[in-house]
């Protein structure tokens, strides 16, 4: 596309409303006047760019805007004339736009008189790709067309929008995008006009256009594959950031075009509204305490991707997973291991959980083709750590990964039987064996020293040396097995130091580190999924003192972004006065920034379930520093179970399946 070319856009301070693949991205005042990436989108494009309102030729004066549920935002804003002798507002102006291409406005008279005034919509759109409009790039407005009830545009790629008004307005005109009308209202009566957006690429047949409507959201979805879960703490940011969590998770399911049925979240809203792997992975995985059903899509979706060449273009290789599903008819992207030895974690922790014998069984042929991957890529190098590309560094976080996928791996070659054909990728001592030696060594060889203390390296370089910085991705390791207590309790402490816990979550790198800058997207920034992890594997490990100082930074941060947290936020340092400022380039919502709250709660709940073995065991870390803590409505093998933690950090079992043993 060719046209004006601006600075990348920003969406930090909009009201997002997001009912995947449909999308608004409001200004505070909810007046689209094209500029940025504000508008109304649908599967990627903008469908409308202005959207004005003015009353008397004058724009409205906004009072108050925000979003209801994922979906929807409502604004306020009040008319007043001239001549009024007092400044009370003549008219009222309640506004509500919907992702899905929805809008209402309603203007009410507060005065005890008769008023007669002009109305006006501006209406226009350059049906944007948002992939330009992301690099700073749109074109120029397109000419409107007056069609019944309202006005129609189409683009050169063969996109047609149409927007029709309900009433239909009393004058349009095409040049201008003018939908007008002259209304009269008598004292505390109202009047409302509908907007309906539709908009799809036009499909020529036989010399004749047609265009369609924009499909129903989510017509192929049905319910979300989760369980309502319910929770209740006495801390009650707890529960409101974990319902405001379900609600935008709700809102970016996708239906999966080579799975109709399968839904899946998309990545976040408003720059990844399409699922990718490794988002796909971590989110299903978070989310298996409410079900394995998100679990069983994700893993049945991938297998269908899984590598079968090798091709350096896209990084694919047999048996590897992808990173990206490659949207829009774009190949997938096979970037990185991590996301195989991912997918092997989530097949294992999904049958703890209970992913049935009949949905598992299908998917082990893709097990062994991910093992065997695996297994050479931990032959490749000589030191026997996963490295990212040729050559490349070896991240500690990925080798936790790796790590984890081993152990999962072993459990289930062990529970469904080793393949003899496939040599000792396919044999659970011979992975028992890879991890252990894979901790060892890890141990030996990451494990540096400062001033401060003993800590974790951010990785080892091409030639095998420590990158001696502290850094928040050493929070990903215990929730993995691969270190040991010792290790465990240097990380907690080194976390906790000033230099990582800005007090509103972890900091990507250290704050004394050289190019430290807050909003550096590869340094200074906290990412709340990431903080997340931290706390969860701390919890796990028996690190509940650390879990809960970190969890009550995330705390104090997430009523700021009205319990809908970030892709990412500045690492600025908490002090009383200030706030929490969210990355200008961020997603929000983010799926892994909204499934990552269950897991920290389960984890600090202490349960843990073993389906397989028909056992659940619940022994939480500490008492919990957020007072009583009830998880109501969750599923293991499908079956609901609920928990209350008690003041006193005491296990109440109130609903579990019928047949499970029970440890507390």
């Amino acid at each position: 596309m060719t046209g004006i070319r601006t600075p990348h856009p920003l969406a930090h301070d909009a009201l997002i409303c997001v009912d995947a693949p449909g999308m608004a991205i409001c200004p505070r005042d909810g007046q689209l006047r094209g500029r940025g990436v504000h508008g109304l989108f649908h599967d990627g494009r903008r469908l409308l760019a202005r959207s004005v309102v003015t009353i008397g030729g004058a724009e409205p004066e906004p009072l108050s805007s925000h979003t209801v549920g994922a979906g929807t935002a409502r604004f306020l804003a009040m008319h007043r004339f001239v001549a009024d002798p007092v400044p009370d507002p003549a008219l009222v102006v309640d506004r509500t736009r919907q992702a899905d291409g929805r809008e209402r406005v309603v203007i009410r008279n507060t005065t005890r008189r008769r008023v007669r005034v002009p109305v006006e919509m501006t209406l226009g759109t350059d049906l944007a790709p948002i992939g330009e409009l992301r690099v700073g790039r749109r074109g120029p407005d397109l000419a409107a067309r007056v069609c019944p009830g309202g006005l129609t545009w189409s683009s050169a790629d063969g996109w047609v929008v149409r927007a029709v008004a309900s009433p239909a307005p009393e004058t349009a005109l095409a040049a201008a995008g003018i939908l007008r009308w002259d209304i009269t209202l008598q004292p505390a009566a109202s009047w409302t006009v509908e907007l309906r957006v539709t908009g799809a690429p036009a499909h020529q047949r036989a010399g004749t256009t047609t265009t369609h409507a924009i499909p129903a959201p989510r017509a192929p979805l049905g319910p979300p594959p989760w369980s309502e879960a319910r929770v209740r703490c006495d801390d009650f940011r707890v529960a409101e950031w974990m319902r405001q969590s379900l609600v935008d998770l709700r809102g970016l399911l996708v239906a999966d075009p080579e799975h109709r049925t399968v839904p899946m979240p998309a990545a976040g809203a408003p720059w990844q509204l399409v699922p990718t792997g490794r988002d796909c992975l971590w989110t299903a995985r978070m989310l298996l305490p409410l079900g394995t059903r998100l679990a069983a899509g994700t893993l049945r979706m991938l297998a269908d991707r899984q590598g079968r060449r090798a091709d350096p273009l896209s990084g694919e290789e047999p048996g590897k997973i992808p990173h990206s599903l490659g949207p829009g008819g774009r190949a997938p992207r096979y970037d990185c291991v991590g996301s195989t030895a991912l997918y092997v974690t989530l097949l294992g922790e999904a049958r703890r959980w209970g992913l049935s014998d009949s949905e598992t069984e299908p998917l082990l042929p893709h097990l062994r083709r991910a093992l065997a991957h695996l297994a050479a890529t931990l032959d490749t190098h000589p030191d026997g750590f996963v490295r990212v590309g040729p050559g490349g560094p070896a991240p500690c976080e990925l080798q936790g990964q790796v790590y984890e996928a081993a152990v999962h791996a072993a459990r289930l070659l062990r529970e469904f039987g080793e393949d003899t054909d496939a040599g000792d990728a396919a044999s659970p001592d011979a992975w028992r064996k890879r991890a252990a030696d894979l901790a060892a060594r890890f141990r030996d060889r990451f494990r540096v020293e400062d001033a401060a203390g003993p800590y974790i390296a951010a990785a080892l370089d091409g030639e095998g040396r420590p990158v001696a910085v502290p850094n928040s991705a050493m929070g990903q390791l215990p929730g993995t097995g691969i270190l040991d207590d010792a290790a465990c309790a240097d990380v907690a402490r080194r976390l906790l130091s000033p230099d990582l816990n800005c007090g509103w979550g972890l900091r990507g790198i250290g704050a004394r580190t050289p190019g430290y800058h807050p909003l550096a997207v590869r340094g200074g920034v906290v990412r709340a999924h990431e903080t997340c992890v931290a706390i969860a594997g701390l919890a796990v490990h028996g690190q509940a003192d650390a879990a809960y100082e970190l969890l009550s930074g995330l705390l104090e941060a997430v009523p700021h972004f009205g319990y809908r947290m970030p892709e990412m936020h500045a690492g600025e340092q908490r002090v009383p006065g200030h706030v929490p400022v969210a990355h200008p380039l961020a997603c929000r919502p983010l799926a892994r920034s909204a499934a990552a709250i269950l897991p920290v709660l389960v984890a600090l709940a202490g349960v843990r379930p073993d389906a397989p073995r028909q056992r659940i065991v619940v022994r939480p870390p500490a008492a919990p520093a957020i007072g009583e803590l009830e998880l109501a409505d969750l599923r293991v093998s499908g079956d609901p179970f609920t928990v209350r933690i008690n003041r006193q950090g005491q296990a109440v079992i109130e609903a579990a399946p019928e047949g499970m043993q029970l440890a507390i």
